[in-house]
């Protein structure tokens, strides 16, 4: 349970951050952030203080369950979810209006915007507007939705690598299953988020400037890239499986073939066996002083003759 207040003095280009929940003065610009489980009687009575319309202050304390954007008259309140390192997902509802920017979250992630806040430090400036706080809070989500998809591509590739050393694995059909649920996942939220950040990119959307505005062109571009990139890897996905499959076919075809070459060998042999096995009297063999040893190396000899048959054909072992 945390609570936070950056406050930027727009005359003297100051910030002063602590943990005093209150509406910023007439020359203060504010972020306040607050951790959902802060008690709920302060919170509202903080939100009401702001003259805050009641459905926006009512859709503050709902999260929802795909990123969104609701424009009110006096202030706006914006859905969107961050992403962490376990590829879940954290709420994050956005109350923003003239001169303030107030961040609910809907669980315990004290680390999710820590350098969001040695950022402001270092340039106060950043708080100048509130649109440029929002636009800071959602660069801040979509470079970790960056950085996931350069973890996802290596994990993928790590898949791919698998197959090729352990293709009868189940386990990674199985993975290749869960990834593409949790690909879709991830893309329908990057999808939605994508375009909430377009409506808030737009010329008359009403509490960001026209600086702020421009670069909200840009974190739509990045939503584009990352939602290529998870269909591209839901396609490499599909890729493995299939490379899986036919690593599978290929080997089963190898061993159905070795099998078959051998049958092929011995059938001649137990052919002779047979023949030599049948209980007539007059078999001139039979009391032959040589026919055992006769027997045995037309046996093999035949067995021998056929294998080197094959491989002189390139049936049979490696092909120079």
């Amino acid at each position: 349970m945390f609570k936070l207040m950056l406050r930027y003095n727009t005359v003297q280009n100051t910030l002063d951050i602590n943990d005093k929940l209150s509406p910023p003065a007439t020359d203060e610009v504010i972020w306040a952030r607050i951790d959902r489980n802060y008690t709920q009687k302060e919170q509202n009575h903080f939100i009401e203080e702001l003259e805050t319309n009641p459905l926006a202050k009512e859709k503050m304390q709902q999260f929802s369950e795909l990123p969104m954007v609701d424009v009110f008259e006096n202030e706006a309140v914006i859905s969107i979810f961050a992403i962490q390192e376990d590829y879940t997902f954290v709420k994050v509802n956005i109350l923003m209006g003239r001169n303030y920017v107030i961040t609910i979250e809907d669980e315990h992630s004290e680390g999710l915007f820590i350098d969001l806040v040695k950022r402001f430090k270092e340039h106060p400036e950043y708080m100048s507007h509130p649109g440029k706080i929002l636009y800071h809070l959602i660069d801040k989500i979509s470079t970790d939705y960056l950085r996931i998809v350069d973890k996802i591509a290596n994990e993928i590739l790590e898949l791919e690598k698998e197959v090729f050393i352990t293709p009868f694995e189940n386990r990674i059909s199985k993975s290749i299953y869960r990834w593409k649920i949790r690909l879709h996942q991830l893309r329908q939220v990057v999808e939605y988020q994508g375009s909430v950040i377009q409506t808030i990119g737009r010329p008359d959307f009403p509490f960001t400037n026209k600086e702020a505005g421009f670069y909200f062109q840009d974190l739509s571009n990045r939503y584009e890239r990352v939602v290529s990139a998870f269909d591209t890897f839901k396609e490499n996905l599909s890729g493995i499986f299939n490379l899986q499959i036919s690593l599978k076919s290929d080997h089963t075809n190898a061993i159905i073939k070795m099998l078959t070459l051998v049958s092929v060998i011995f059938i001649p042999m137990t052919f002779l066996a047979g023949v030599y096995g049948m209980n007539f009297k007059y078999m001139p063999e039979l009391e032959w002083k040589y026919g055992y040893a006769y027997a045995l190396i037309l046996m093999f000899g035949i067995g021998i003759g056929i294998a080197l048959y094959f491989k002189k054909e390139g049936w049979w072992g490696k092909q120079k």
